[in-house]
């Protein structure tokens, strides 16, 4: 998913470019601040621009509040995240433009940005404003997007019709496949939803990314089986995912559940303790440790199953422990800088040297680093909801920044230029500092609640595993204790 989404970002992101730049008939430039607004856009001054553009459109400049200037505004605006106000700009927009090279785009970035705001049936009535195929991967953004919109709506006929007619890419296919094969399946049409995600197994895909996907979709599919208790097609599909990837230990447990249910106790043993080796953290190894003893008692070895019991009852009890102490790692302020410290560490050029930070919003964290801070807690950071919250503090991180910029800019020319009234100026540069900090202290204080209820949520899990692993061993031991001895041989 945390690809996917960086994918989605991208995209969107290339059509806010595409509508937001000048297109090549318009009027030659004729107003020197606009010239200015301009110079820093293709700079890459993205967030100088911005402040020049507002300062342009407030003196009445003509080319900064026209139609040139509404769509740089509403590019620009959605760059940083401020989806509302540039929906109100691409608005204003499509109400005079008649090009479709350029109102095409528009429509696509009004859906998107429609959909991201949960404006769904809006979202799709934008799209079929859209009255010619859009250039390059445009074209496959608005398919997907589209797709998306029909799954979401229940519409999975027509989400089905549209894949079958697909344009785009075969990635992207690939995506919009597993997002319909698994709503089919929440719709109790399993076959149909398999189907979906079968074609993904059978699609020769070879990058990474793919490959991952093909190894949740075949996962999806393999736990649809184990619900239907068909046991053989769980097997054999849970049996294709790769052995080291993002799906691995869902596969191996949901594997272990198939055997069982086969009647393959000693079969179900190999999957879950490969599992059981491994990082305690994980939610699927903590239920192998469960599982081990299990088998080895419906196998015929209670003893060995009462000493796994144990087994289990102490790595919950060491995973406990390293939580509460996570938790108290979290508690500290720069928990969360360092989080977003990881995340601006990605914003470098081509040849690996640094790129300055903008402050735009960026893509999810493409791998989560091996550190104390980000350990097993990966699933969640790569969320929505929470790489949202980071990027928001960036932004805040990187406004402190250019307002102690802006700071150091006003004394200076208060110095050079001593009858100005830079007095104004400098007081309102310090209550924006004043506000920033305190809205960075607050994003602080939210992302920390996340992390440490998502902690509180595994501590009460773990306690609930190990007070069944203490019972499972109690029966064991009590069953053993009143058993009659053997008789001598």
């Amino acid at each position: 998913m945390r690809r996917l989404l960086a994918g989605t970002f991208a995209s969107l992101a290339i059509a806010a470019s595409a509508a937001a730049k000048p297109p090549p008939d318009a009027h030659p430039l004729q107003d020197l601040y606009y010239g200015d607004v301009l110079f820093h856009y293709f700079q890459g001054d993205e967030f100088d621009a911005l402040a020049r553009l507002l300062v342009a459109r407030s003196e009445g400049r003509p080319q900064a509040s026209g139609t040139e200037g509404e769509l740089l505004m509403a590019g620009l605006l959605l760059a940083f995240d401020q989806s509302r106000d540039a929906l109100a700009s691409f608005e204003r927009v499509l109400q005079t433009e008649t090009r479709p090279d350029v109102r095409n785009p528009i429509w696509l970035t009004l859906a998107r940005t429609l959909h991201q705001r949960g404006a769904d049936a809006e979202a799709l009535a934008a799209l079929a404003r859209i009255d010619a195929p859009l250039r390059g991967d445009l074209e496959a953004d608005r398919q997907m997007l589209k797709a998306e919109l029909l799954i979401d709506a229940g519409r999975f006929d027509e989400a089905a019709r549209l894949l079958q007619d697909w344009r785009g890419s075969r990635d992207w296919m690939s995506y919009a496949r597993y997002n319909l094969g698994v709503a089919l399946i929440r719709a109790n049409r399993i076959d149909e939803g398999a189907a979906q995600l079968d074609q993904i197994d059978h699609s020769g895909l070879r990058a990474a990314e793919q490959l991952d996907l093909r190894d949740r979709a075949n996962t999806a599919l393999g736990y649809t089986y184990l619900q239907a208790q068909r046991w053989e097609d769980a097997r054999n599909t849970l049996r294709r995912v790769r052995l080291e990837g993002e799906s691995t230990s869902k596969a191996l447990l949901g594997l272990g559940w198939a055997e069982a249910g086969l009647g393959q106790d000693r079969d179900a043993l190999v999957p879950w303790m490969e599992l059981a080796s491994r990082d305690s953290g994980d939610v699927a190894v903590q239920e192998s440790l469960l599982a081990v003893p299990y088998a080895m008692a419906r196998a015929g070895s209670p003893s060995a199953a009462a000493v796994e019991y144990q087994k289990a009852v102490d790595r919950y009890e060491q995973e406990s422990q390293r939580l509460g102490g996570l938790a108290n790692a979290i508690r500290q302020p720069a928990y969360v800088d360092r989080l977003v410290d990881g995340l601006v560490a990605q914003l470098a050029s081509e040849d690996g040297t640094p790129k300055r930070d903008d402050g735009r919003p960026i893509a999810p964290l493409q791998q989560i680093p091996d550190a104390p801070e980000y350990r097993g807690f990966s699933e969640l950071i790569a969320s929505n909801g929470f790489q949202a919250g980071l990027r928001n503090a960036r932004q805040l991180v990187f406004l402190k920044s250019r307002l102690a910029d802006w700071s150091g800019r006003v004394s200076e020319l208060s110095a050079q230029a001593p009858s100005s009234d830079w007095a104004g100026a400098s007081a309102r540069v310090s209550r924006l500092r004043e506000a920033s900090e305190r809205l960075l202290d607050r994003q602080r204080q939210a992302l920390q609640n996340v992390l440490l209820r998502e902690i509180e949520q595994r501590q009460q899990r773990l306690r609930a595993y190990q007070a069944e692993a203490r019972f499972a061993q109690a029966k064991l031991l009590d069953r053993s204790a009143i058993a009659p001895p053997k008789a001598p041989k």
